[in-house]
């Protein structure tokens, strides 16, 4: 790698004023014979001059200064030597300088230019000197010795950097994962922050948190932890896009840094690593074992990283609190998911309170009120009871219908507020919702009403999604859920659009019966409505 222009002037500053000392010395009393004063002043001058120039142009001189300061140092330390006298007492010492200089600061070929030239003003010198012998042995014996030191200095040189290449590297790498460490994913992580600011791009960042990993360890041994740490790692490494970067952060915490990625592509991301990450645990004889992931990003929540990462366990947290093995994008709603205290037993319940405030704050964010889904809920319970169900399950029905959206947590903002018509790509986003809603309560007593939520967008016909179940495939509950679901939608007022009447929504209910809603469901909305 190159030296710096600040290392190589600083280098510079301290080989010319070390040279014009020591040729300001050789003046000193008692003096060489023949030693010419004014050559070796002149000489001592011009190397001060170097260190000058470097001290002040520093790190803002170009690469091709340094090179003709050198050719300049050949030139002074030529002068210096026809200085010394006829003896020539302190010999090619001068060179020493030029060429340690050369061989620790450019590159190989560019120093035995430097070389080539300063055995050229080496022979010239000597050729201008009176002397009673040829001194061609003395010029070989000179440029050999300095070039084979120079050599030297040059394999240092790259030993050196090599050592110190892979010291800073295993400084910033986890040895178990062999993805960056903490350390490591901080420095990347303020380049590439400061890379989407320089740009005007977006950057998200994806925090994963492995689930209940210390039971692997306690039930397995921590070398059977360590394995499944390193199989999380490969599959993070092989998972990712060439230009994410990954990283483990903590004991079993892992983070993704993706640049030029909106959270609606790191949502679809961090889905597809969990999903992936789920498939590699078992096998490792962890049983099933899982991750939930918090996103964030810049612009969007937050401006600095320590505000982003904030944000991003922030809504880690939330993952776990809603029943863990999925992911949540940070947003206003994860504060609320995390203010009610989790259940005293570490069993993976989720409290229904927290499911239905979520629930209304979702409503708030997509609607601007909080009415839809108790309005849906409303009318779930009376058609519910119209079907003759029992007074419990007409209760659960009437959950289901406030929370039959819960799984909106998981969309981005920008896809729930784009004003215009969703892309391919979004719309699948969105057909995630009812499988992440089934999810958050598939590990408590309200299994039933996830199996109910993830069918509620299932058509008689087949064409719903995301099973295409149809017939008797789709629950009752469920068919309950669709049609007050559509109902309410048609009768609401939404900024958009105005409201339908409610004739004109019954008659839209029965041309659909059959094909896309459930002929006794609609009929028993019609007696209630």
């Amino acid at each position: 790698m190159p030296a710096s222009a600040g290392a190589m002037a600083r280098g510079a500053i301290w080989f010319c004023l070390a040279g014009a000392v020591t040729l300001l010395l050789a003046l000193a009393p008692p003096q060489a014979p023949g030693l010419d004063e004014l050559e070796l002043a002149a000489a001592a001058a011009g190397a001060a001059a170097l260190g000058v120039v470097a001290l002040v142009g520093f790190d803002r001189l170009p690469r091709w200064v340094f090179h003709g300061g050198t050719v300049l140092g050949s030139a002074i330390a030529t002068v210096a030597i026809g200085a010394w006298g006829a003896d020539g007492t302190y010999g090619p010492l001068p060179y020493l300088w030029v060429t340690i200089y050369a061989f620790y600061f450019f590159s190989l070929p560019a120093a035995l230019v430097h070389m080539a030239v300063l055995a050229a003003m080496f022979g010239v010198g000597l050729g201008l000197r009176d002397l009673d012998y040829t001194p061609v042995s003395e010029w070989a014996a000179t440029v050999t010795t300095l070039t084979a030191a120079g050599l030297v200095i040059a394999l240092m040189r790259d030993r050196l950097a090599g050592l110190i290449a892979n010291l800073t590297d295993a400084a910033r790498t986890d040895p178990l994962t062999r993805l960056l460490n903490r350390r490591g994913f901080e420095e990347a992580f303020e380049i590439e922050l400061e890379r989407s600011r320089r740009s005007d791009g977006v950057l998200s960042v994806v925090v994963g948190d492995l689930d209940r990993f210390k039971d692997v360890n306690d039930r397995l041994g921590h070398a059977a932890g360590d394995e499944v740490l390193q199989r999380v790692g490969e599959t993070l490494r092989a998972g990712k896009r060439s230009w994410d970067v990954a990283a483990r952060i903590g004991g079993e915490e892992f983070a993704l840094i993706a640049p030029d990625t909106d959270e609606h592509g790191a949502y679809v991301l961090a889905e597809r690593l969990r999903l992936e990450v789920e498939g590699v645990l078992e096998p490792a004889g962890a049983g099933q074992l899982t991750v939930s992931f918090g996103i964030v990003s810049f612009p969007v929540h937050g401006q600095t990283p320590q505000a982003l990462l904030k944000a991003a366990d922030q809504a880690l947290y939330a993952a776990k609190r809603l029943g863990r093995n999925r992911t949540v994008i940070s947003s206003a709603e994860v504060p609320g998911i995390l203010a009610r205290p989790p259940r005293a037993a570490e069993d993976g319940h989720v409290e229904l309170a927290s499911l239905l405030d979520l629930a209304e704050a979702l409503d708030v964010r997509d609607s601007g009120s909080a009415t839809h889904c108790q309005r849906v809920g409303r009318y779930a319970e009376l058609i519910a009871r119209e079907l003759q169900l029992a007074p419990e399950q007409v209760e659960r029905v009437r959950i289901a219908g406030i929370l039959h959206d819960v799984g909106r947590v998981g969309l981005p903002d920008a896809v729930v507020a784009k004003p215009g018509p969703l892309s391919e790509q979004e719309w699948g986003l969105v057909r995630t919702h009812p499988e992440i809603g089934a999810r958050m309560l598939e590990t408590t007593e309200f299994g039933d009403i996830g199996e109910w939520i993830l069918a509620h967008h299932e058509r008689p016909d087949g064409t719903g999604y995301p099973a295409g179940r149809g017939g008797g495939d789709v629950p009752l509950e469920a068919a309950i859920l669709a049609v007050a679901d559509a109902y309410e939608a048609m009768t609401a007022e939404r900024p958009y659009r105005a409201p339908l009447a409610p004739r004109a929504a019954v008659e839209e209910l029965r041309r659909n019966a059959g094909t896309q809603f459930d002929e006794r469901v609609v009929a028993a909305l019609l007696r209630v409505v």
